[in-house]
């Protein structure tokens, strides 16, 4: 029984919370905000419904003290989205000790790069792994604050671990607690498997008039029209063909939607309204950003696009289209995103070719 310590308590925490809890992992669950846990404290832990049970998900220490939930955890989950990521490692550094993993979900472009530099400058001395996983395992629809009631079980999910040489280690932790998932080599494979940066930033830029008149549309099925799916095209292979100058194989969205969910329409537009129509479509429950704040904007343009974009510029690989949906989701937005933005710098990749970043990715820092 593997003790878990997931830090956030949003959605994609308590998402977890409720797999791990039926993987029979023991938890911890750990948020700054005690407005998130109070619930879930006074309730144990989370209700899980399945069309065929109702079982629990208990939660041993719900709190908001990170050193109470890290203590003594073999795996330390972050579950606060890519830009709290590097607090999260400020706060960890003095209480992480050796042998322990974190494991971030997501990683997006670059998360274990960052994270790791982040450890660094605060001085953390543990002998850690750190990895990432490309997905969450479960779309879910949340019934209440301690109800989870899932809605599909992602398949092929890749595990990475930064340096890639201890992907062995990493993955023999890793592995049982997500069923059916692969490890990958480097994090090049889960970074640039970043789905969420795919759809969500070209979905938004291209719908602005309905986000700034505060229009509550379905973000998939009606967002996804056929100019929006060529969009989406264009930025993923420039997506795949920077991956591949890391060494990287990553599936054409098209060909991800069917693995993960088992879904292909004719097109992009159709598959988007498939996903959202059918019985068992995860983005039934997908939310419509209210404002340029959401996190569709404001996590997947610095630590989705603009990382891909880097990657791009070091291995000589043109990444237009990118770039444009970028600049536009700045203007849009009134901000260049710079406080989180994934640089190469700030990923410690500066002045980096191709081969020396593939050989980073390898064997770690020097």
């Amino acid at each position: 029984m593997t003790t878990v310590a997931i830090v956030g308590a949003g959605i994609g925490g308590i998402y977890l919370a409720a797999h791990l809890g039926q993987r029979s992992a023991t938890l911890r669950l750990a948020d700054r905000d005690e407005g998130r846990l109070a619930e879930i404290r006074a309730r144990g832990g989370l209700d899980v419904e399945t069309a065929v049970k109702t079982g629990f998900s208990a939660i041993e220490r719900v709190t908001t003290d990170l050193g109470e939930a890290a203590d003594d955890a073999e795996v330390i989950a972050v579950c606060t989205g890519g830009t709290f990521q590097e607090g999260v490692a400020h706060g960890l550094a003095p209480l992480l000790r050796d042998g322990q993993t974190i494991l971030l979900i997501q990683g997006n472009t670059g998360g274990a790069l960052t994270f790791r530099r982040a450890l660094d400058a605060a001085a953390c001395r543990a002998q850690v792994d750190i990895a990432e996983i490309d997905n969450y395992p479960y779309s879910c629809w949340r019934d209440s604050p301690t109800r989870i009631r899932p809605i599909v079980a992602k398949r092929g999910l890749q595990i990475a671990a930064f340096p890639g040489n201890r992907g062995d280690a990493v993955f023999a932790k890793l592995g049982p607690l997500f069923p059916g998932s692969v490890l990958r080599p480097t994090i090049a494979w889960t970074g640039f498997m970043n789905a969420n940066a795919m759809l969500h930033v070209a979905n938004c830029v291209a719908n602005a008039g309905k986000i700034d008149r505060g229009e509550r549309y379905k973000f998939y099925a009606e967002g996804v029209t056929p100019a929006v799916g060529r969009l989406y095209q264009a930025i993923n292979a420039e997506r795949i063909a920077v991956a591949a100058a890391l060494g990287a194989e990553v599936p054409t969205l098209e060909d991800w939607l069917a693995q993960t969910y088992g879904v292909r329409g004719v097109d992009l537009p159709e598959t988007c309204r498939l996903l959202t129509t059918n019985s068992d479509g995860p983005y039934q429950a997908t939310g419509t950003p209210s404002d340029w704040s959401h996190k569709y904007i404001a996590e997947d343009v610095p630590v989705g696009l603009i990382p891909m974009s880097a990657f791009g510029e070091a291995t000589g690989v043109a990444t237009a289209a990118i770039d444009a949906v970028v600049r536009l989701a700045q203007l849009l937005a009134g901000s260049n995103f710079a406080a989180d933005a994934r640089t190469l710098d700030r990923m410690g990749l500066a002045g980096m070719d191709a081969a020396q970043i593939k050989r980073t990715l390898t064997e770690g820092f020097c």
